[in-house]
């Protein structure tokens, strides 16, 4: 909730806590009836009254909208970054960074392939999850059997981790570097 929205739920509230010891001083009859009776009937016929009555109305409409919007636009961007399997005990949604994050890993214990940044696509029809590799390769590397091994160790990780079966991988060489890979380990 923005700043703007607070402030505006801050002057809603007092104008709520007003109206409600107004009732409970009416309610209790702390001052005599007679006497709320002529405030009353004064405000109620005030320009300023009508107006202020008007905007409380159009507060209380706008917080009930943004509450109920605001609601769902949070689940529609968990679902946008999320995938969703599911179990025999319900659903489990997996970050997409997650997934991409296995793909680089994966991809990057093959020998030849310096560096790999993976952007996963998902969808409501089958094939639900697409994976797109950008590959840094080593240059004199095999690029034919590096991608089959690419494609075949993420296909396997992705199956094994997520149990989804054959998630298309699309493979994109955007470099072939001859600097040597600094620090990068290859064990499984």
């Amino acid at each position: 909730m923005g700043i703007i929205n607070r402030f505006l739920l801050f002057v809603y509230a007092g104008i709520m806590l007003l109206s409600a010891i107004f009732i409970i001083i009416f309610a209790t009859k702390a001052l005599p009836e007679q006497m709320l009776f002529n405030e009353i009937e004064f405000f109620l016929h005030q320009k300023a009254t009508l107006t202020a009555l008007g905007i409380v109305s159009f507060f209380s409409l706008y917080f009930c909208l943004y509450a109920y919007f605001a609601g769902e636009k949070k689940e529609d961007t968990l679902k946008d970054n999320s995938v969703i399997l599911k179990t025999e005990s319900g659903e489990v949604r997996i970050a997409r960074n997650a997934i991409e994050a296995l793909a680089d890993r994966e991809a990057t214990f093959v020998s030849g392939v310096r560096e790999s940044e993976t952007k996963v696509s998902v969808s409501e029809s089958e094939p639900k999850l697409s994976l797109e590799l950008s590959l840094v390769l080593l240059s004199g590397a095999n690029v034919p059997k590096i991608s089959d091994e690419v494609t075949g160790a993420v296909k396997s990780r992705i199956f094994d981790s997520l149990g989804i079966k054959d998630a298309p991988v699309a493979l994109y060489v955007r470099e072939l570097n001859s600097a040597p890979a600094e620090n990068q380990k290859r064990v499984h």
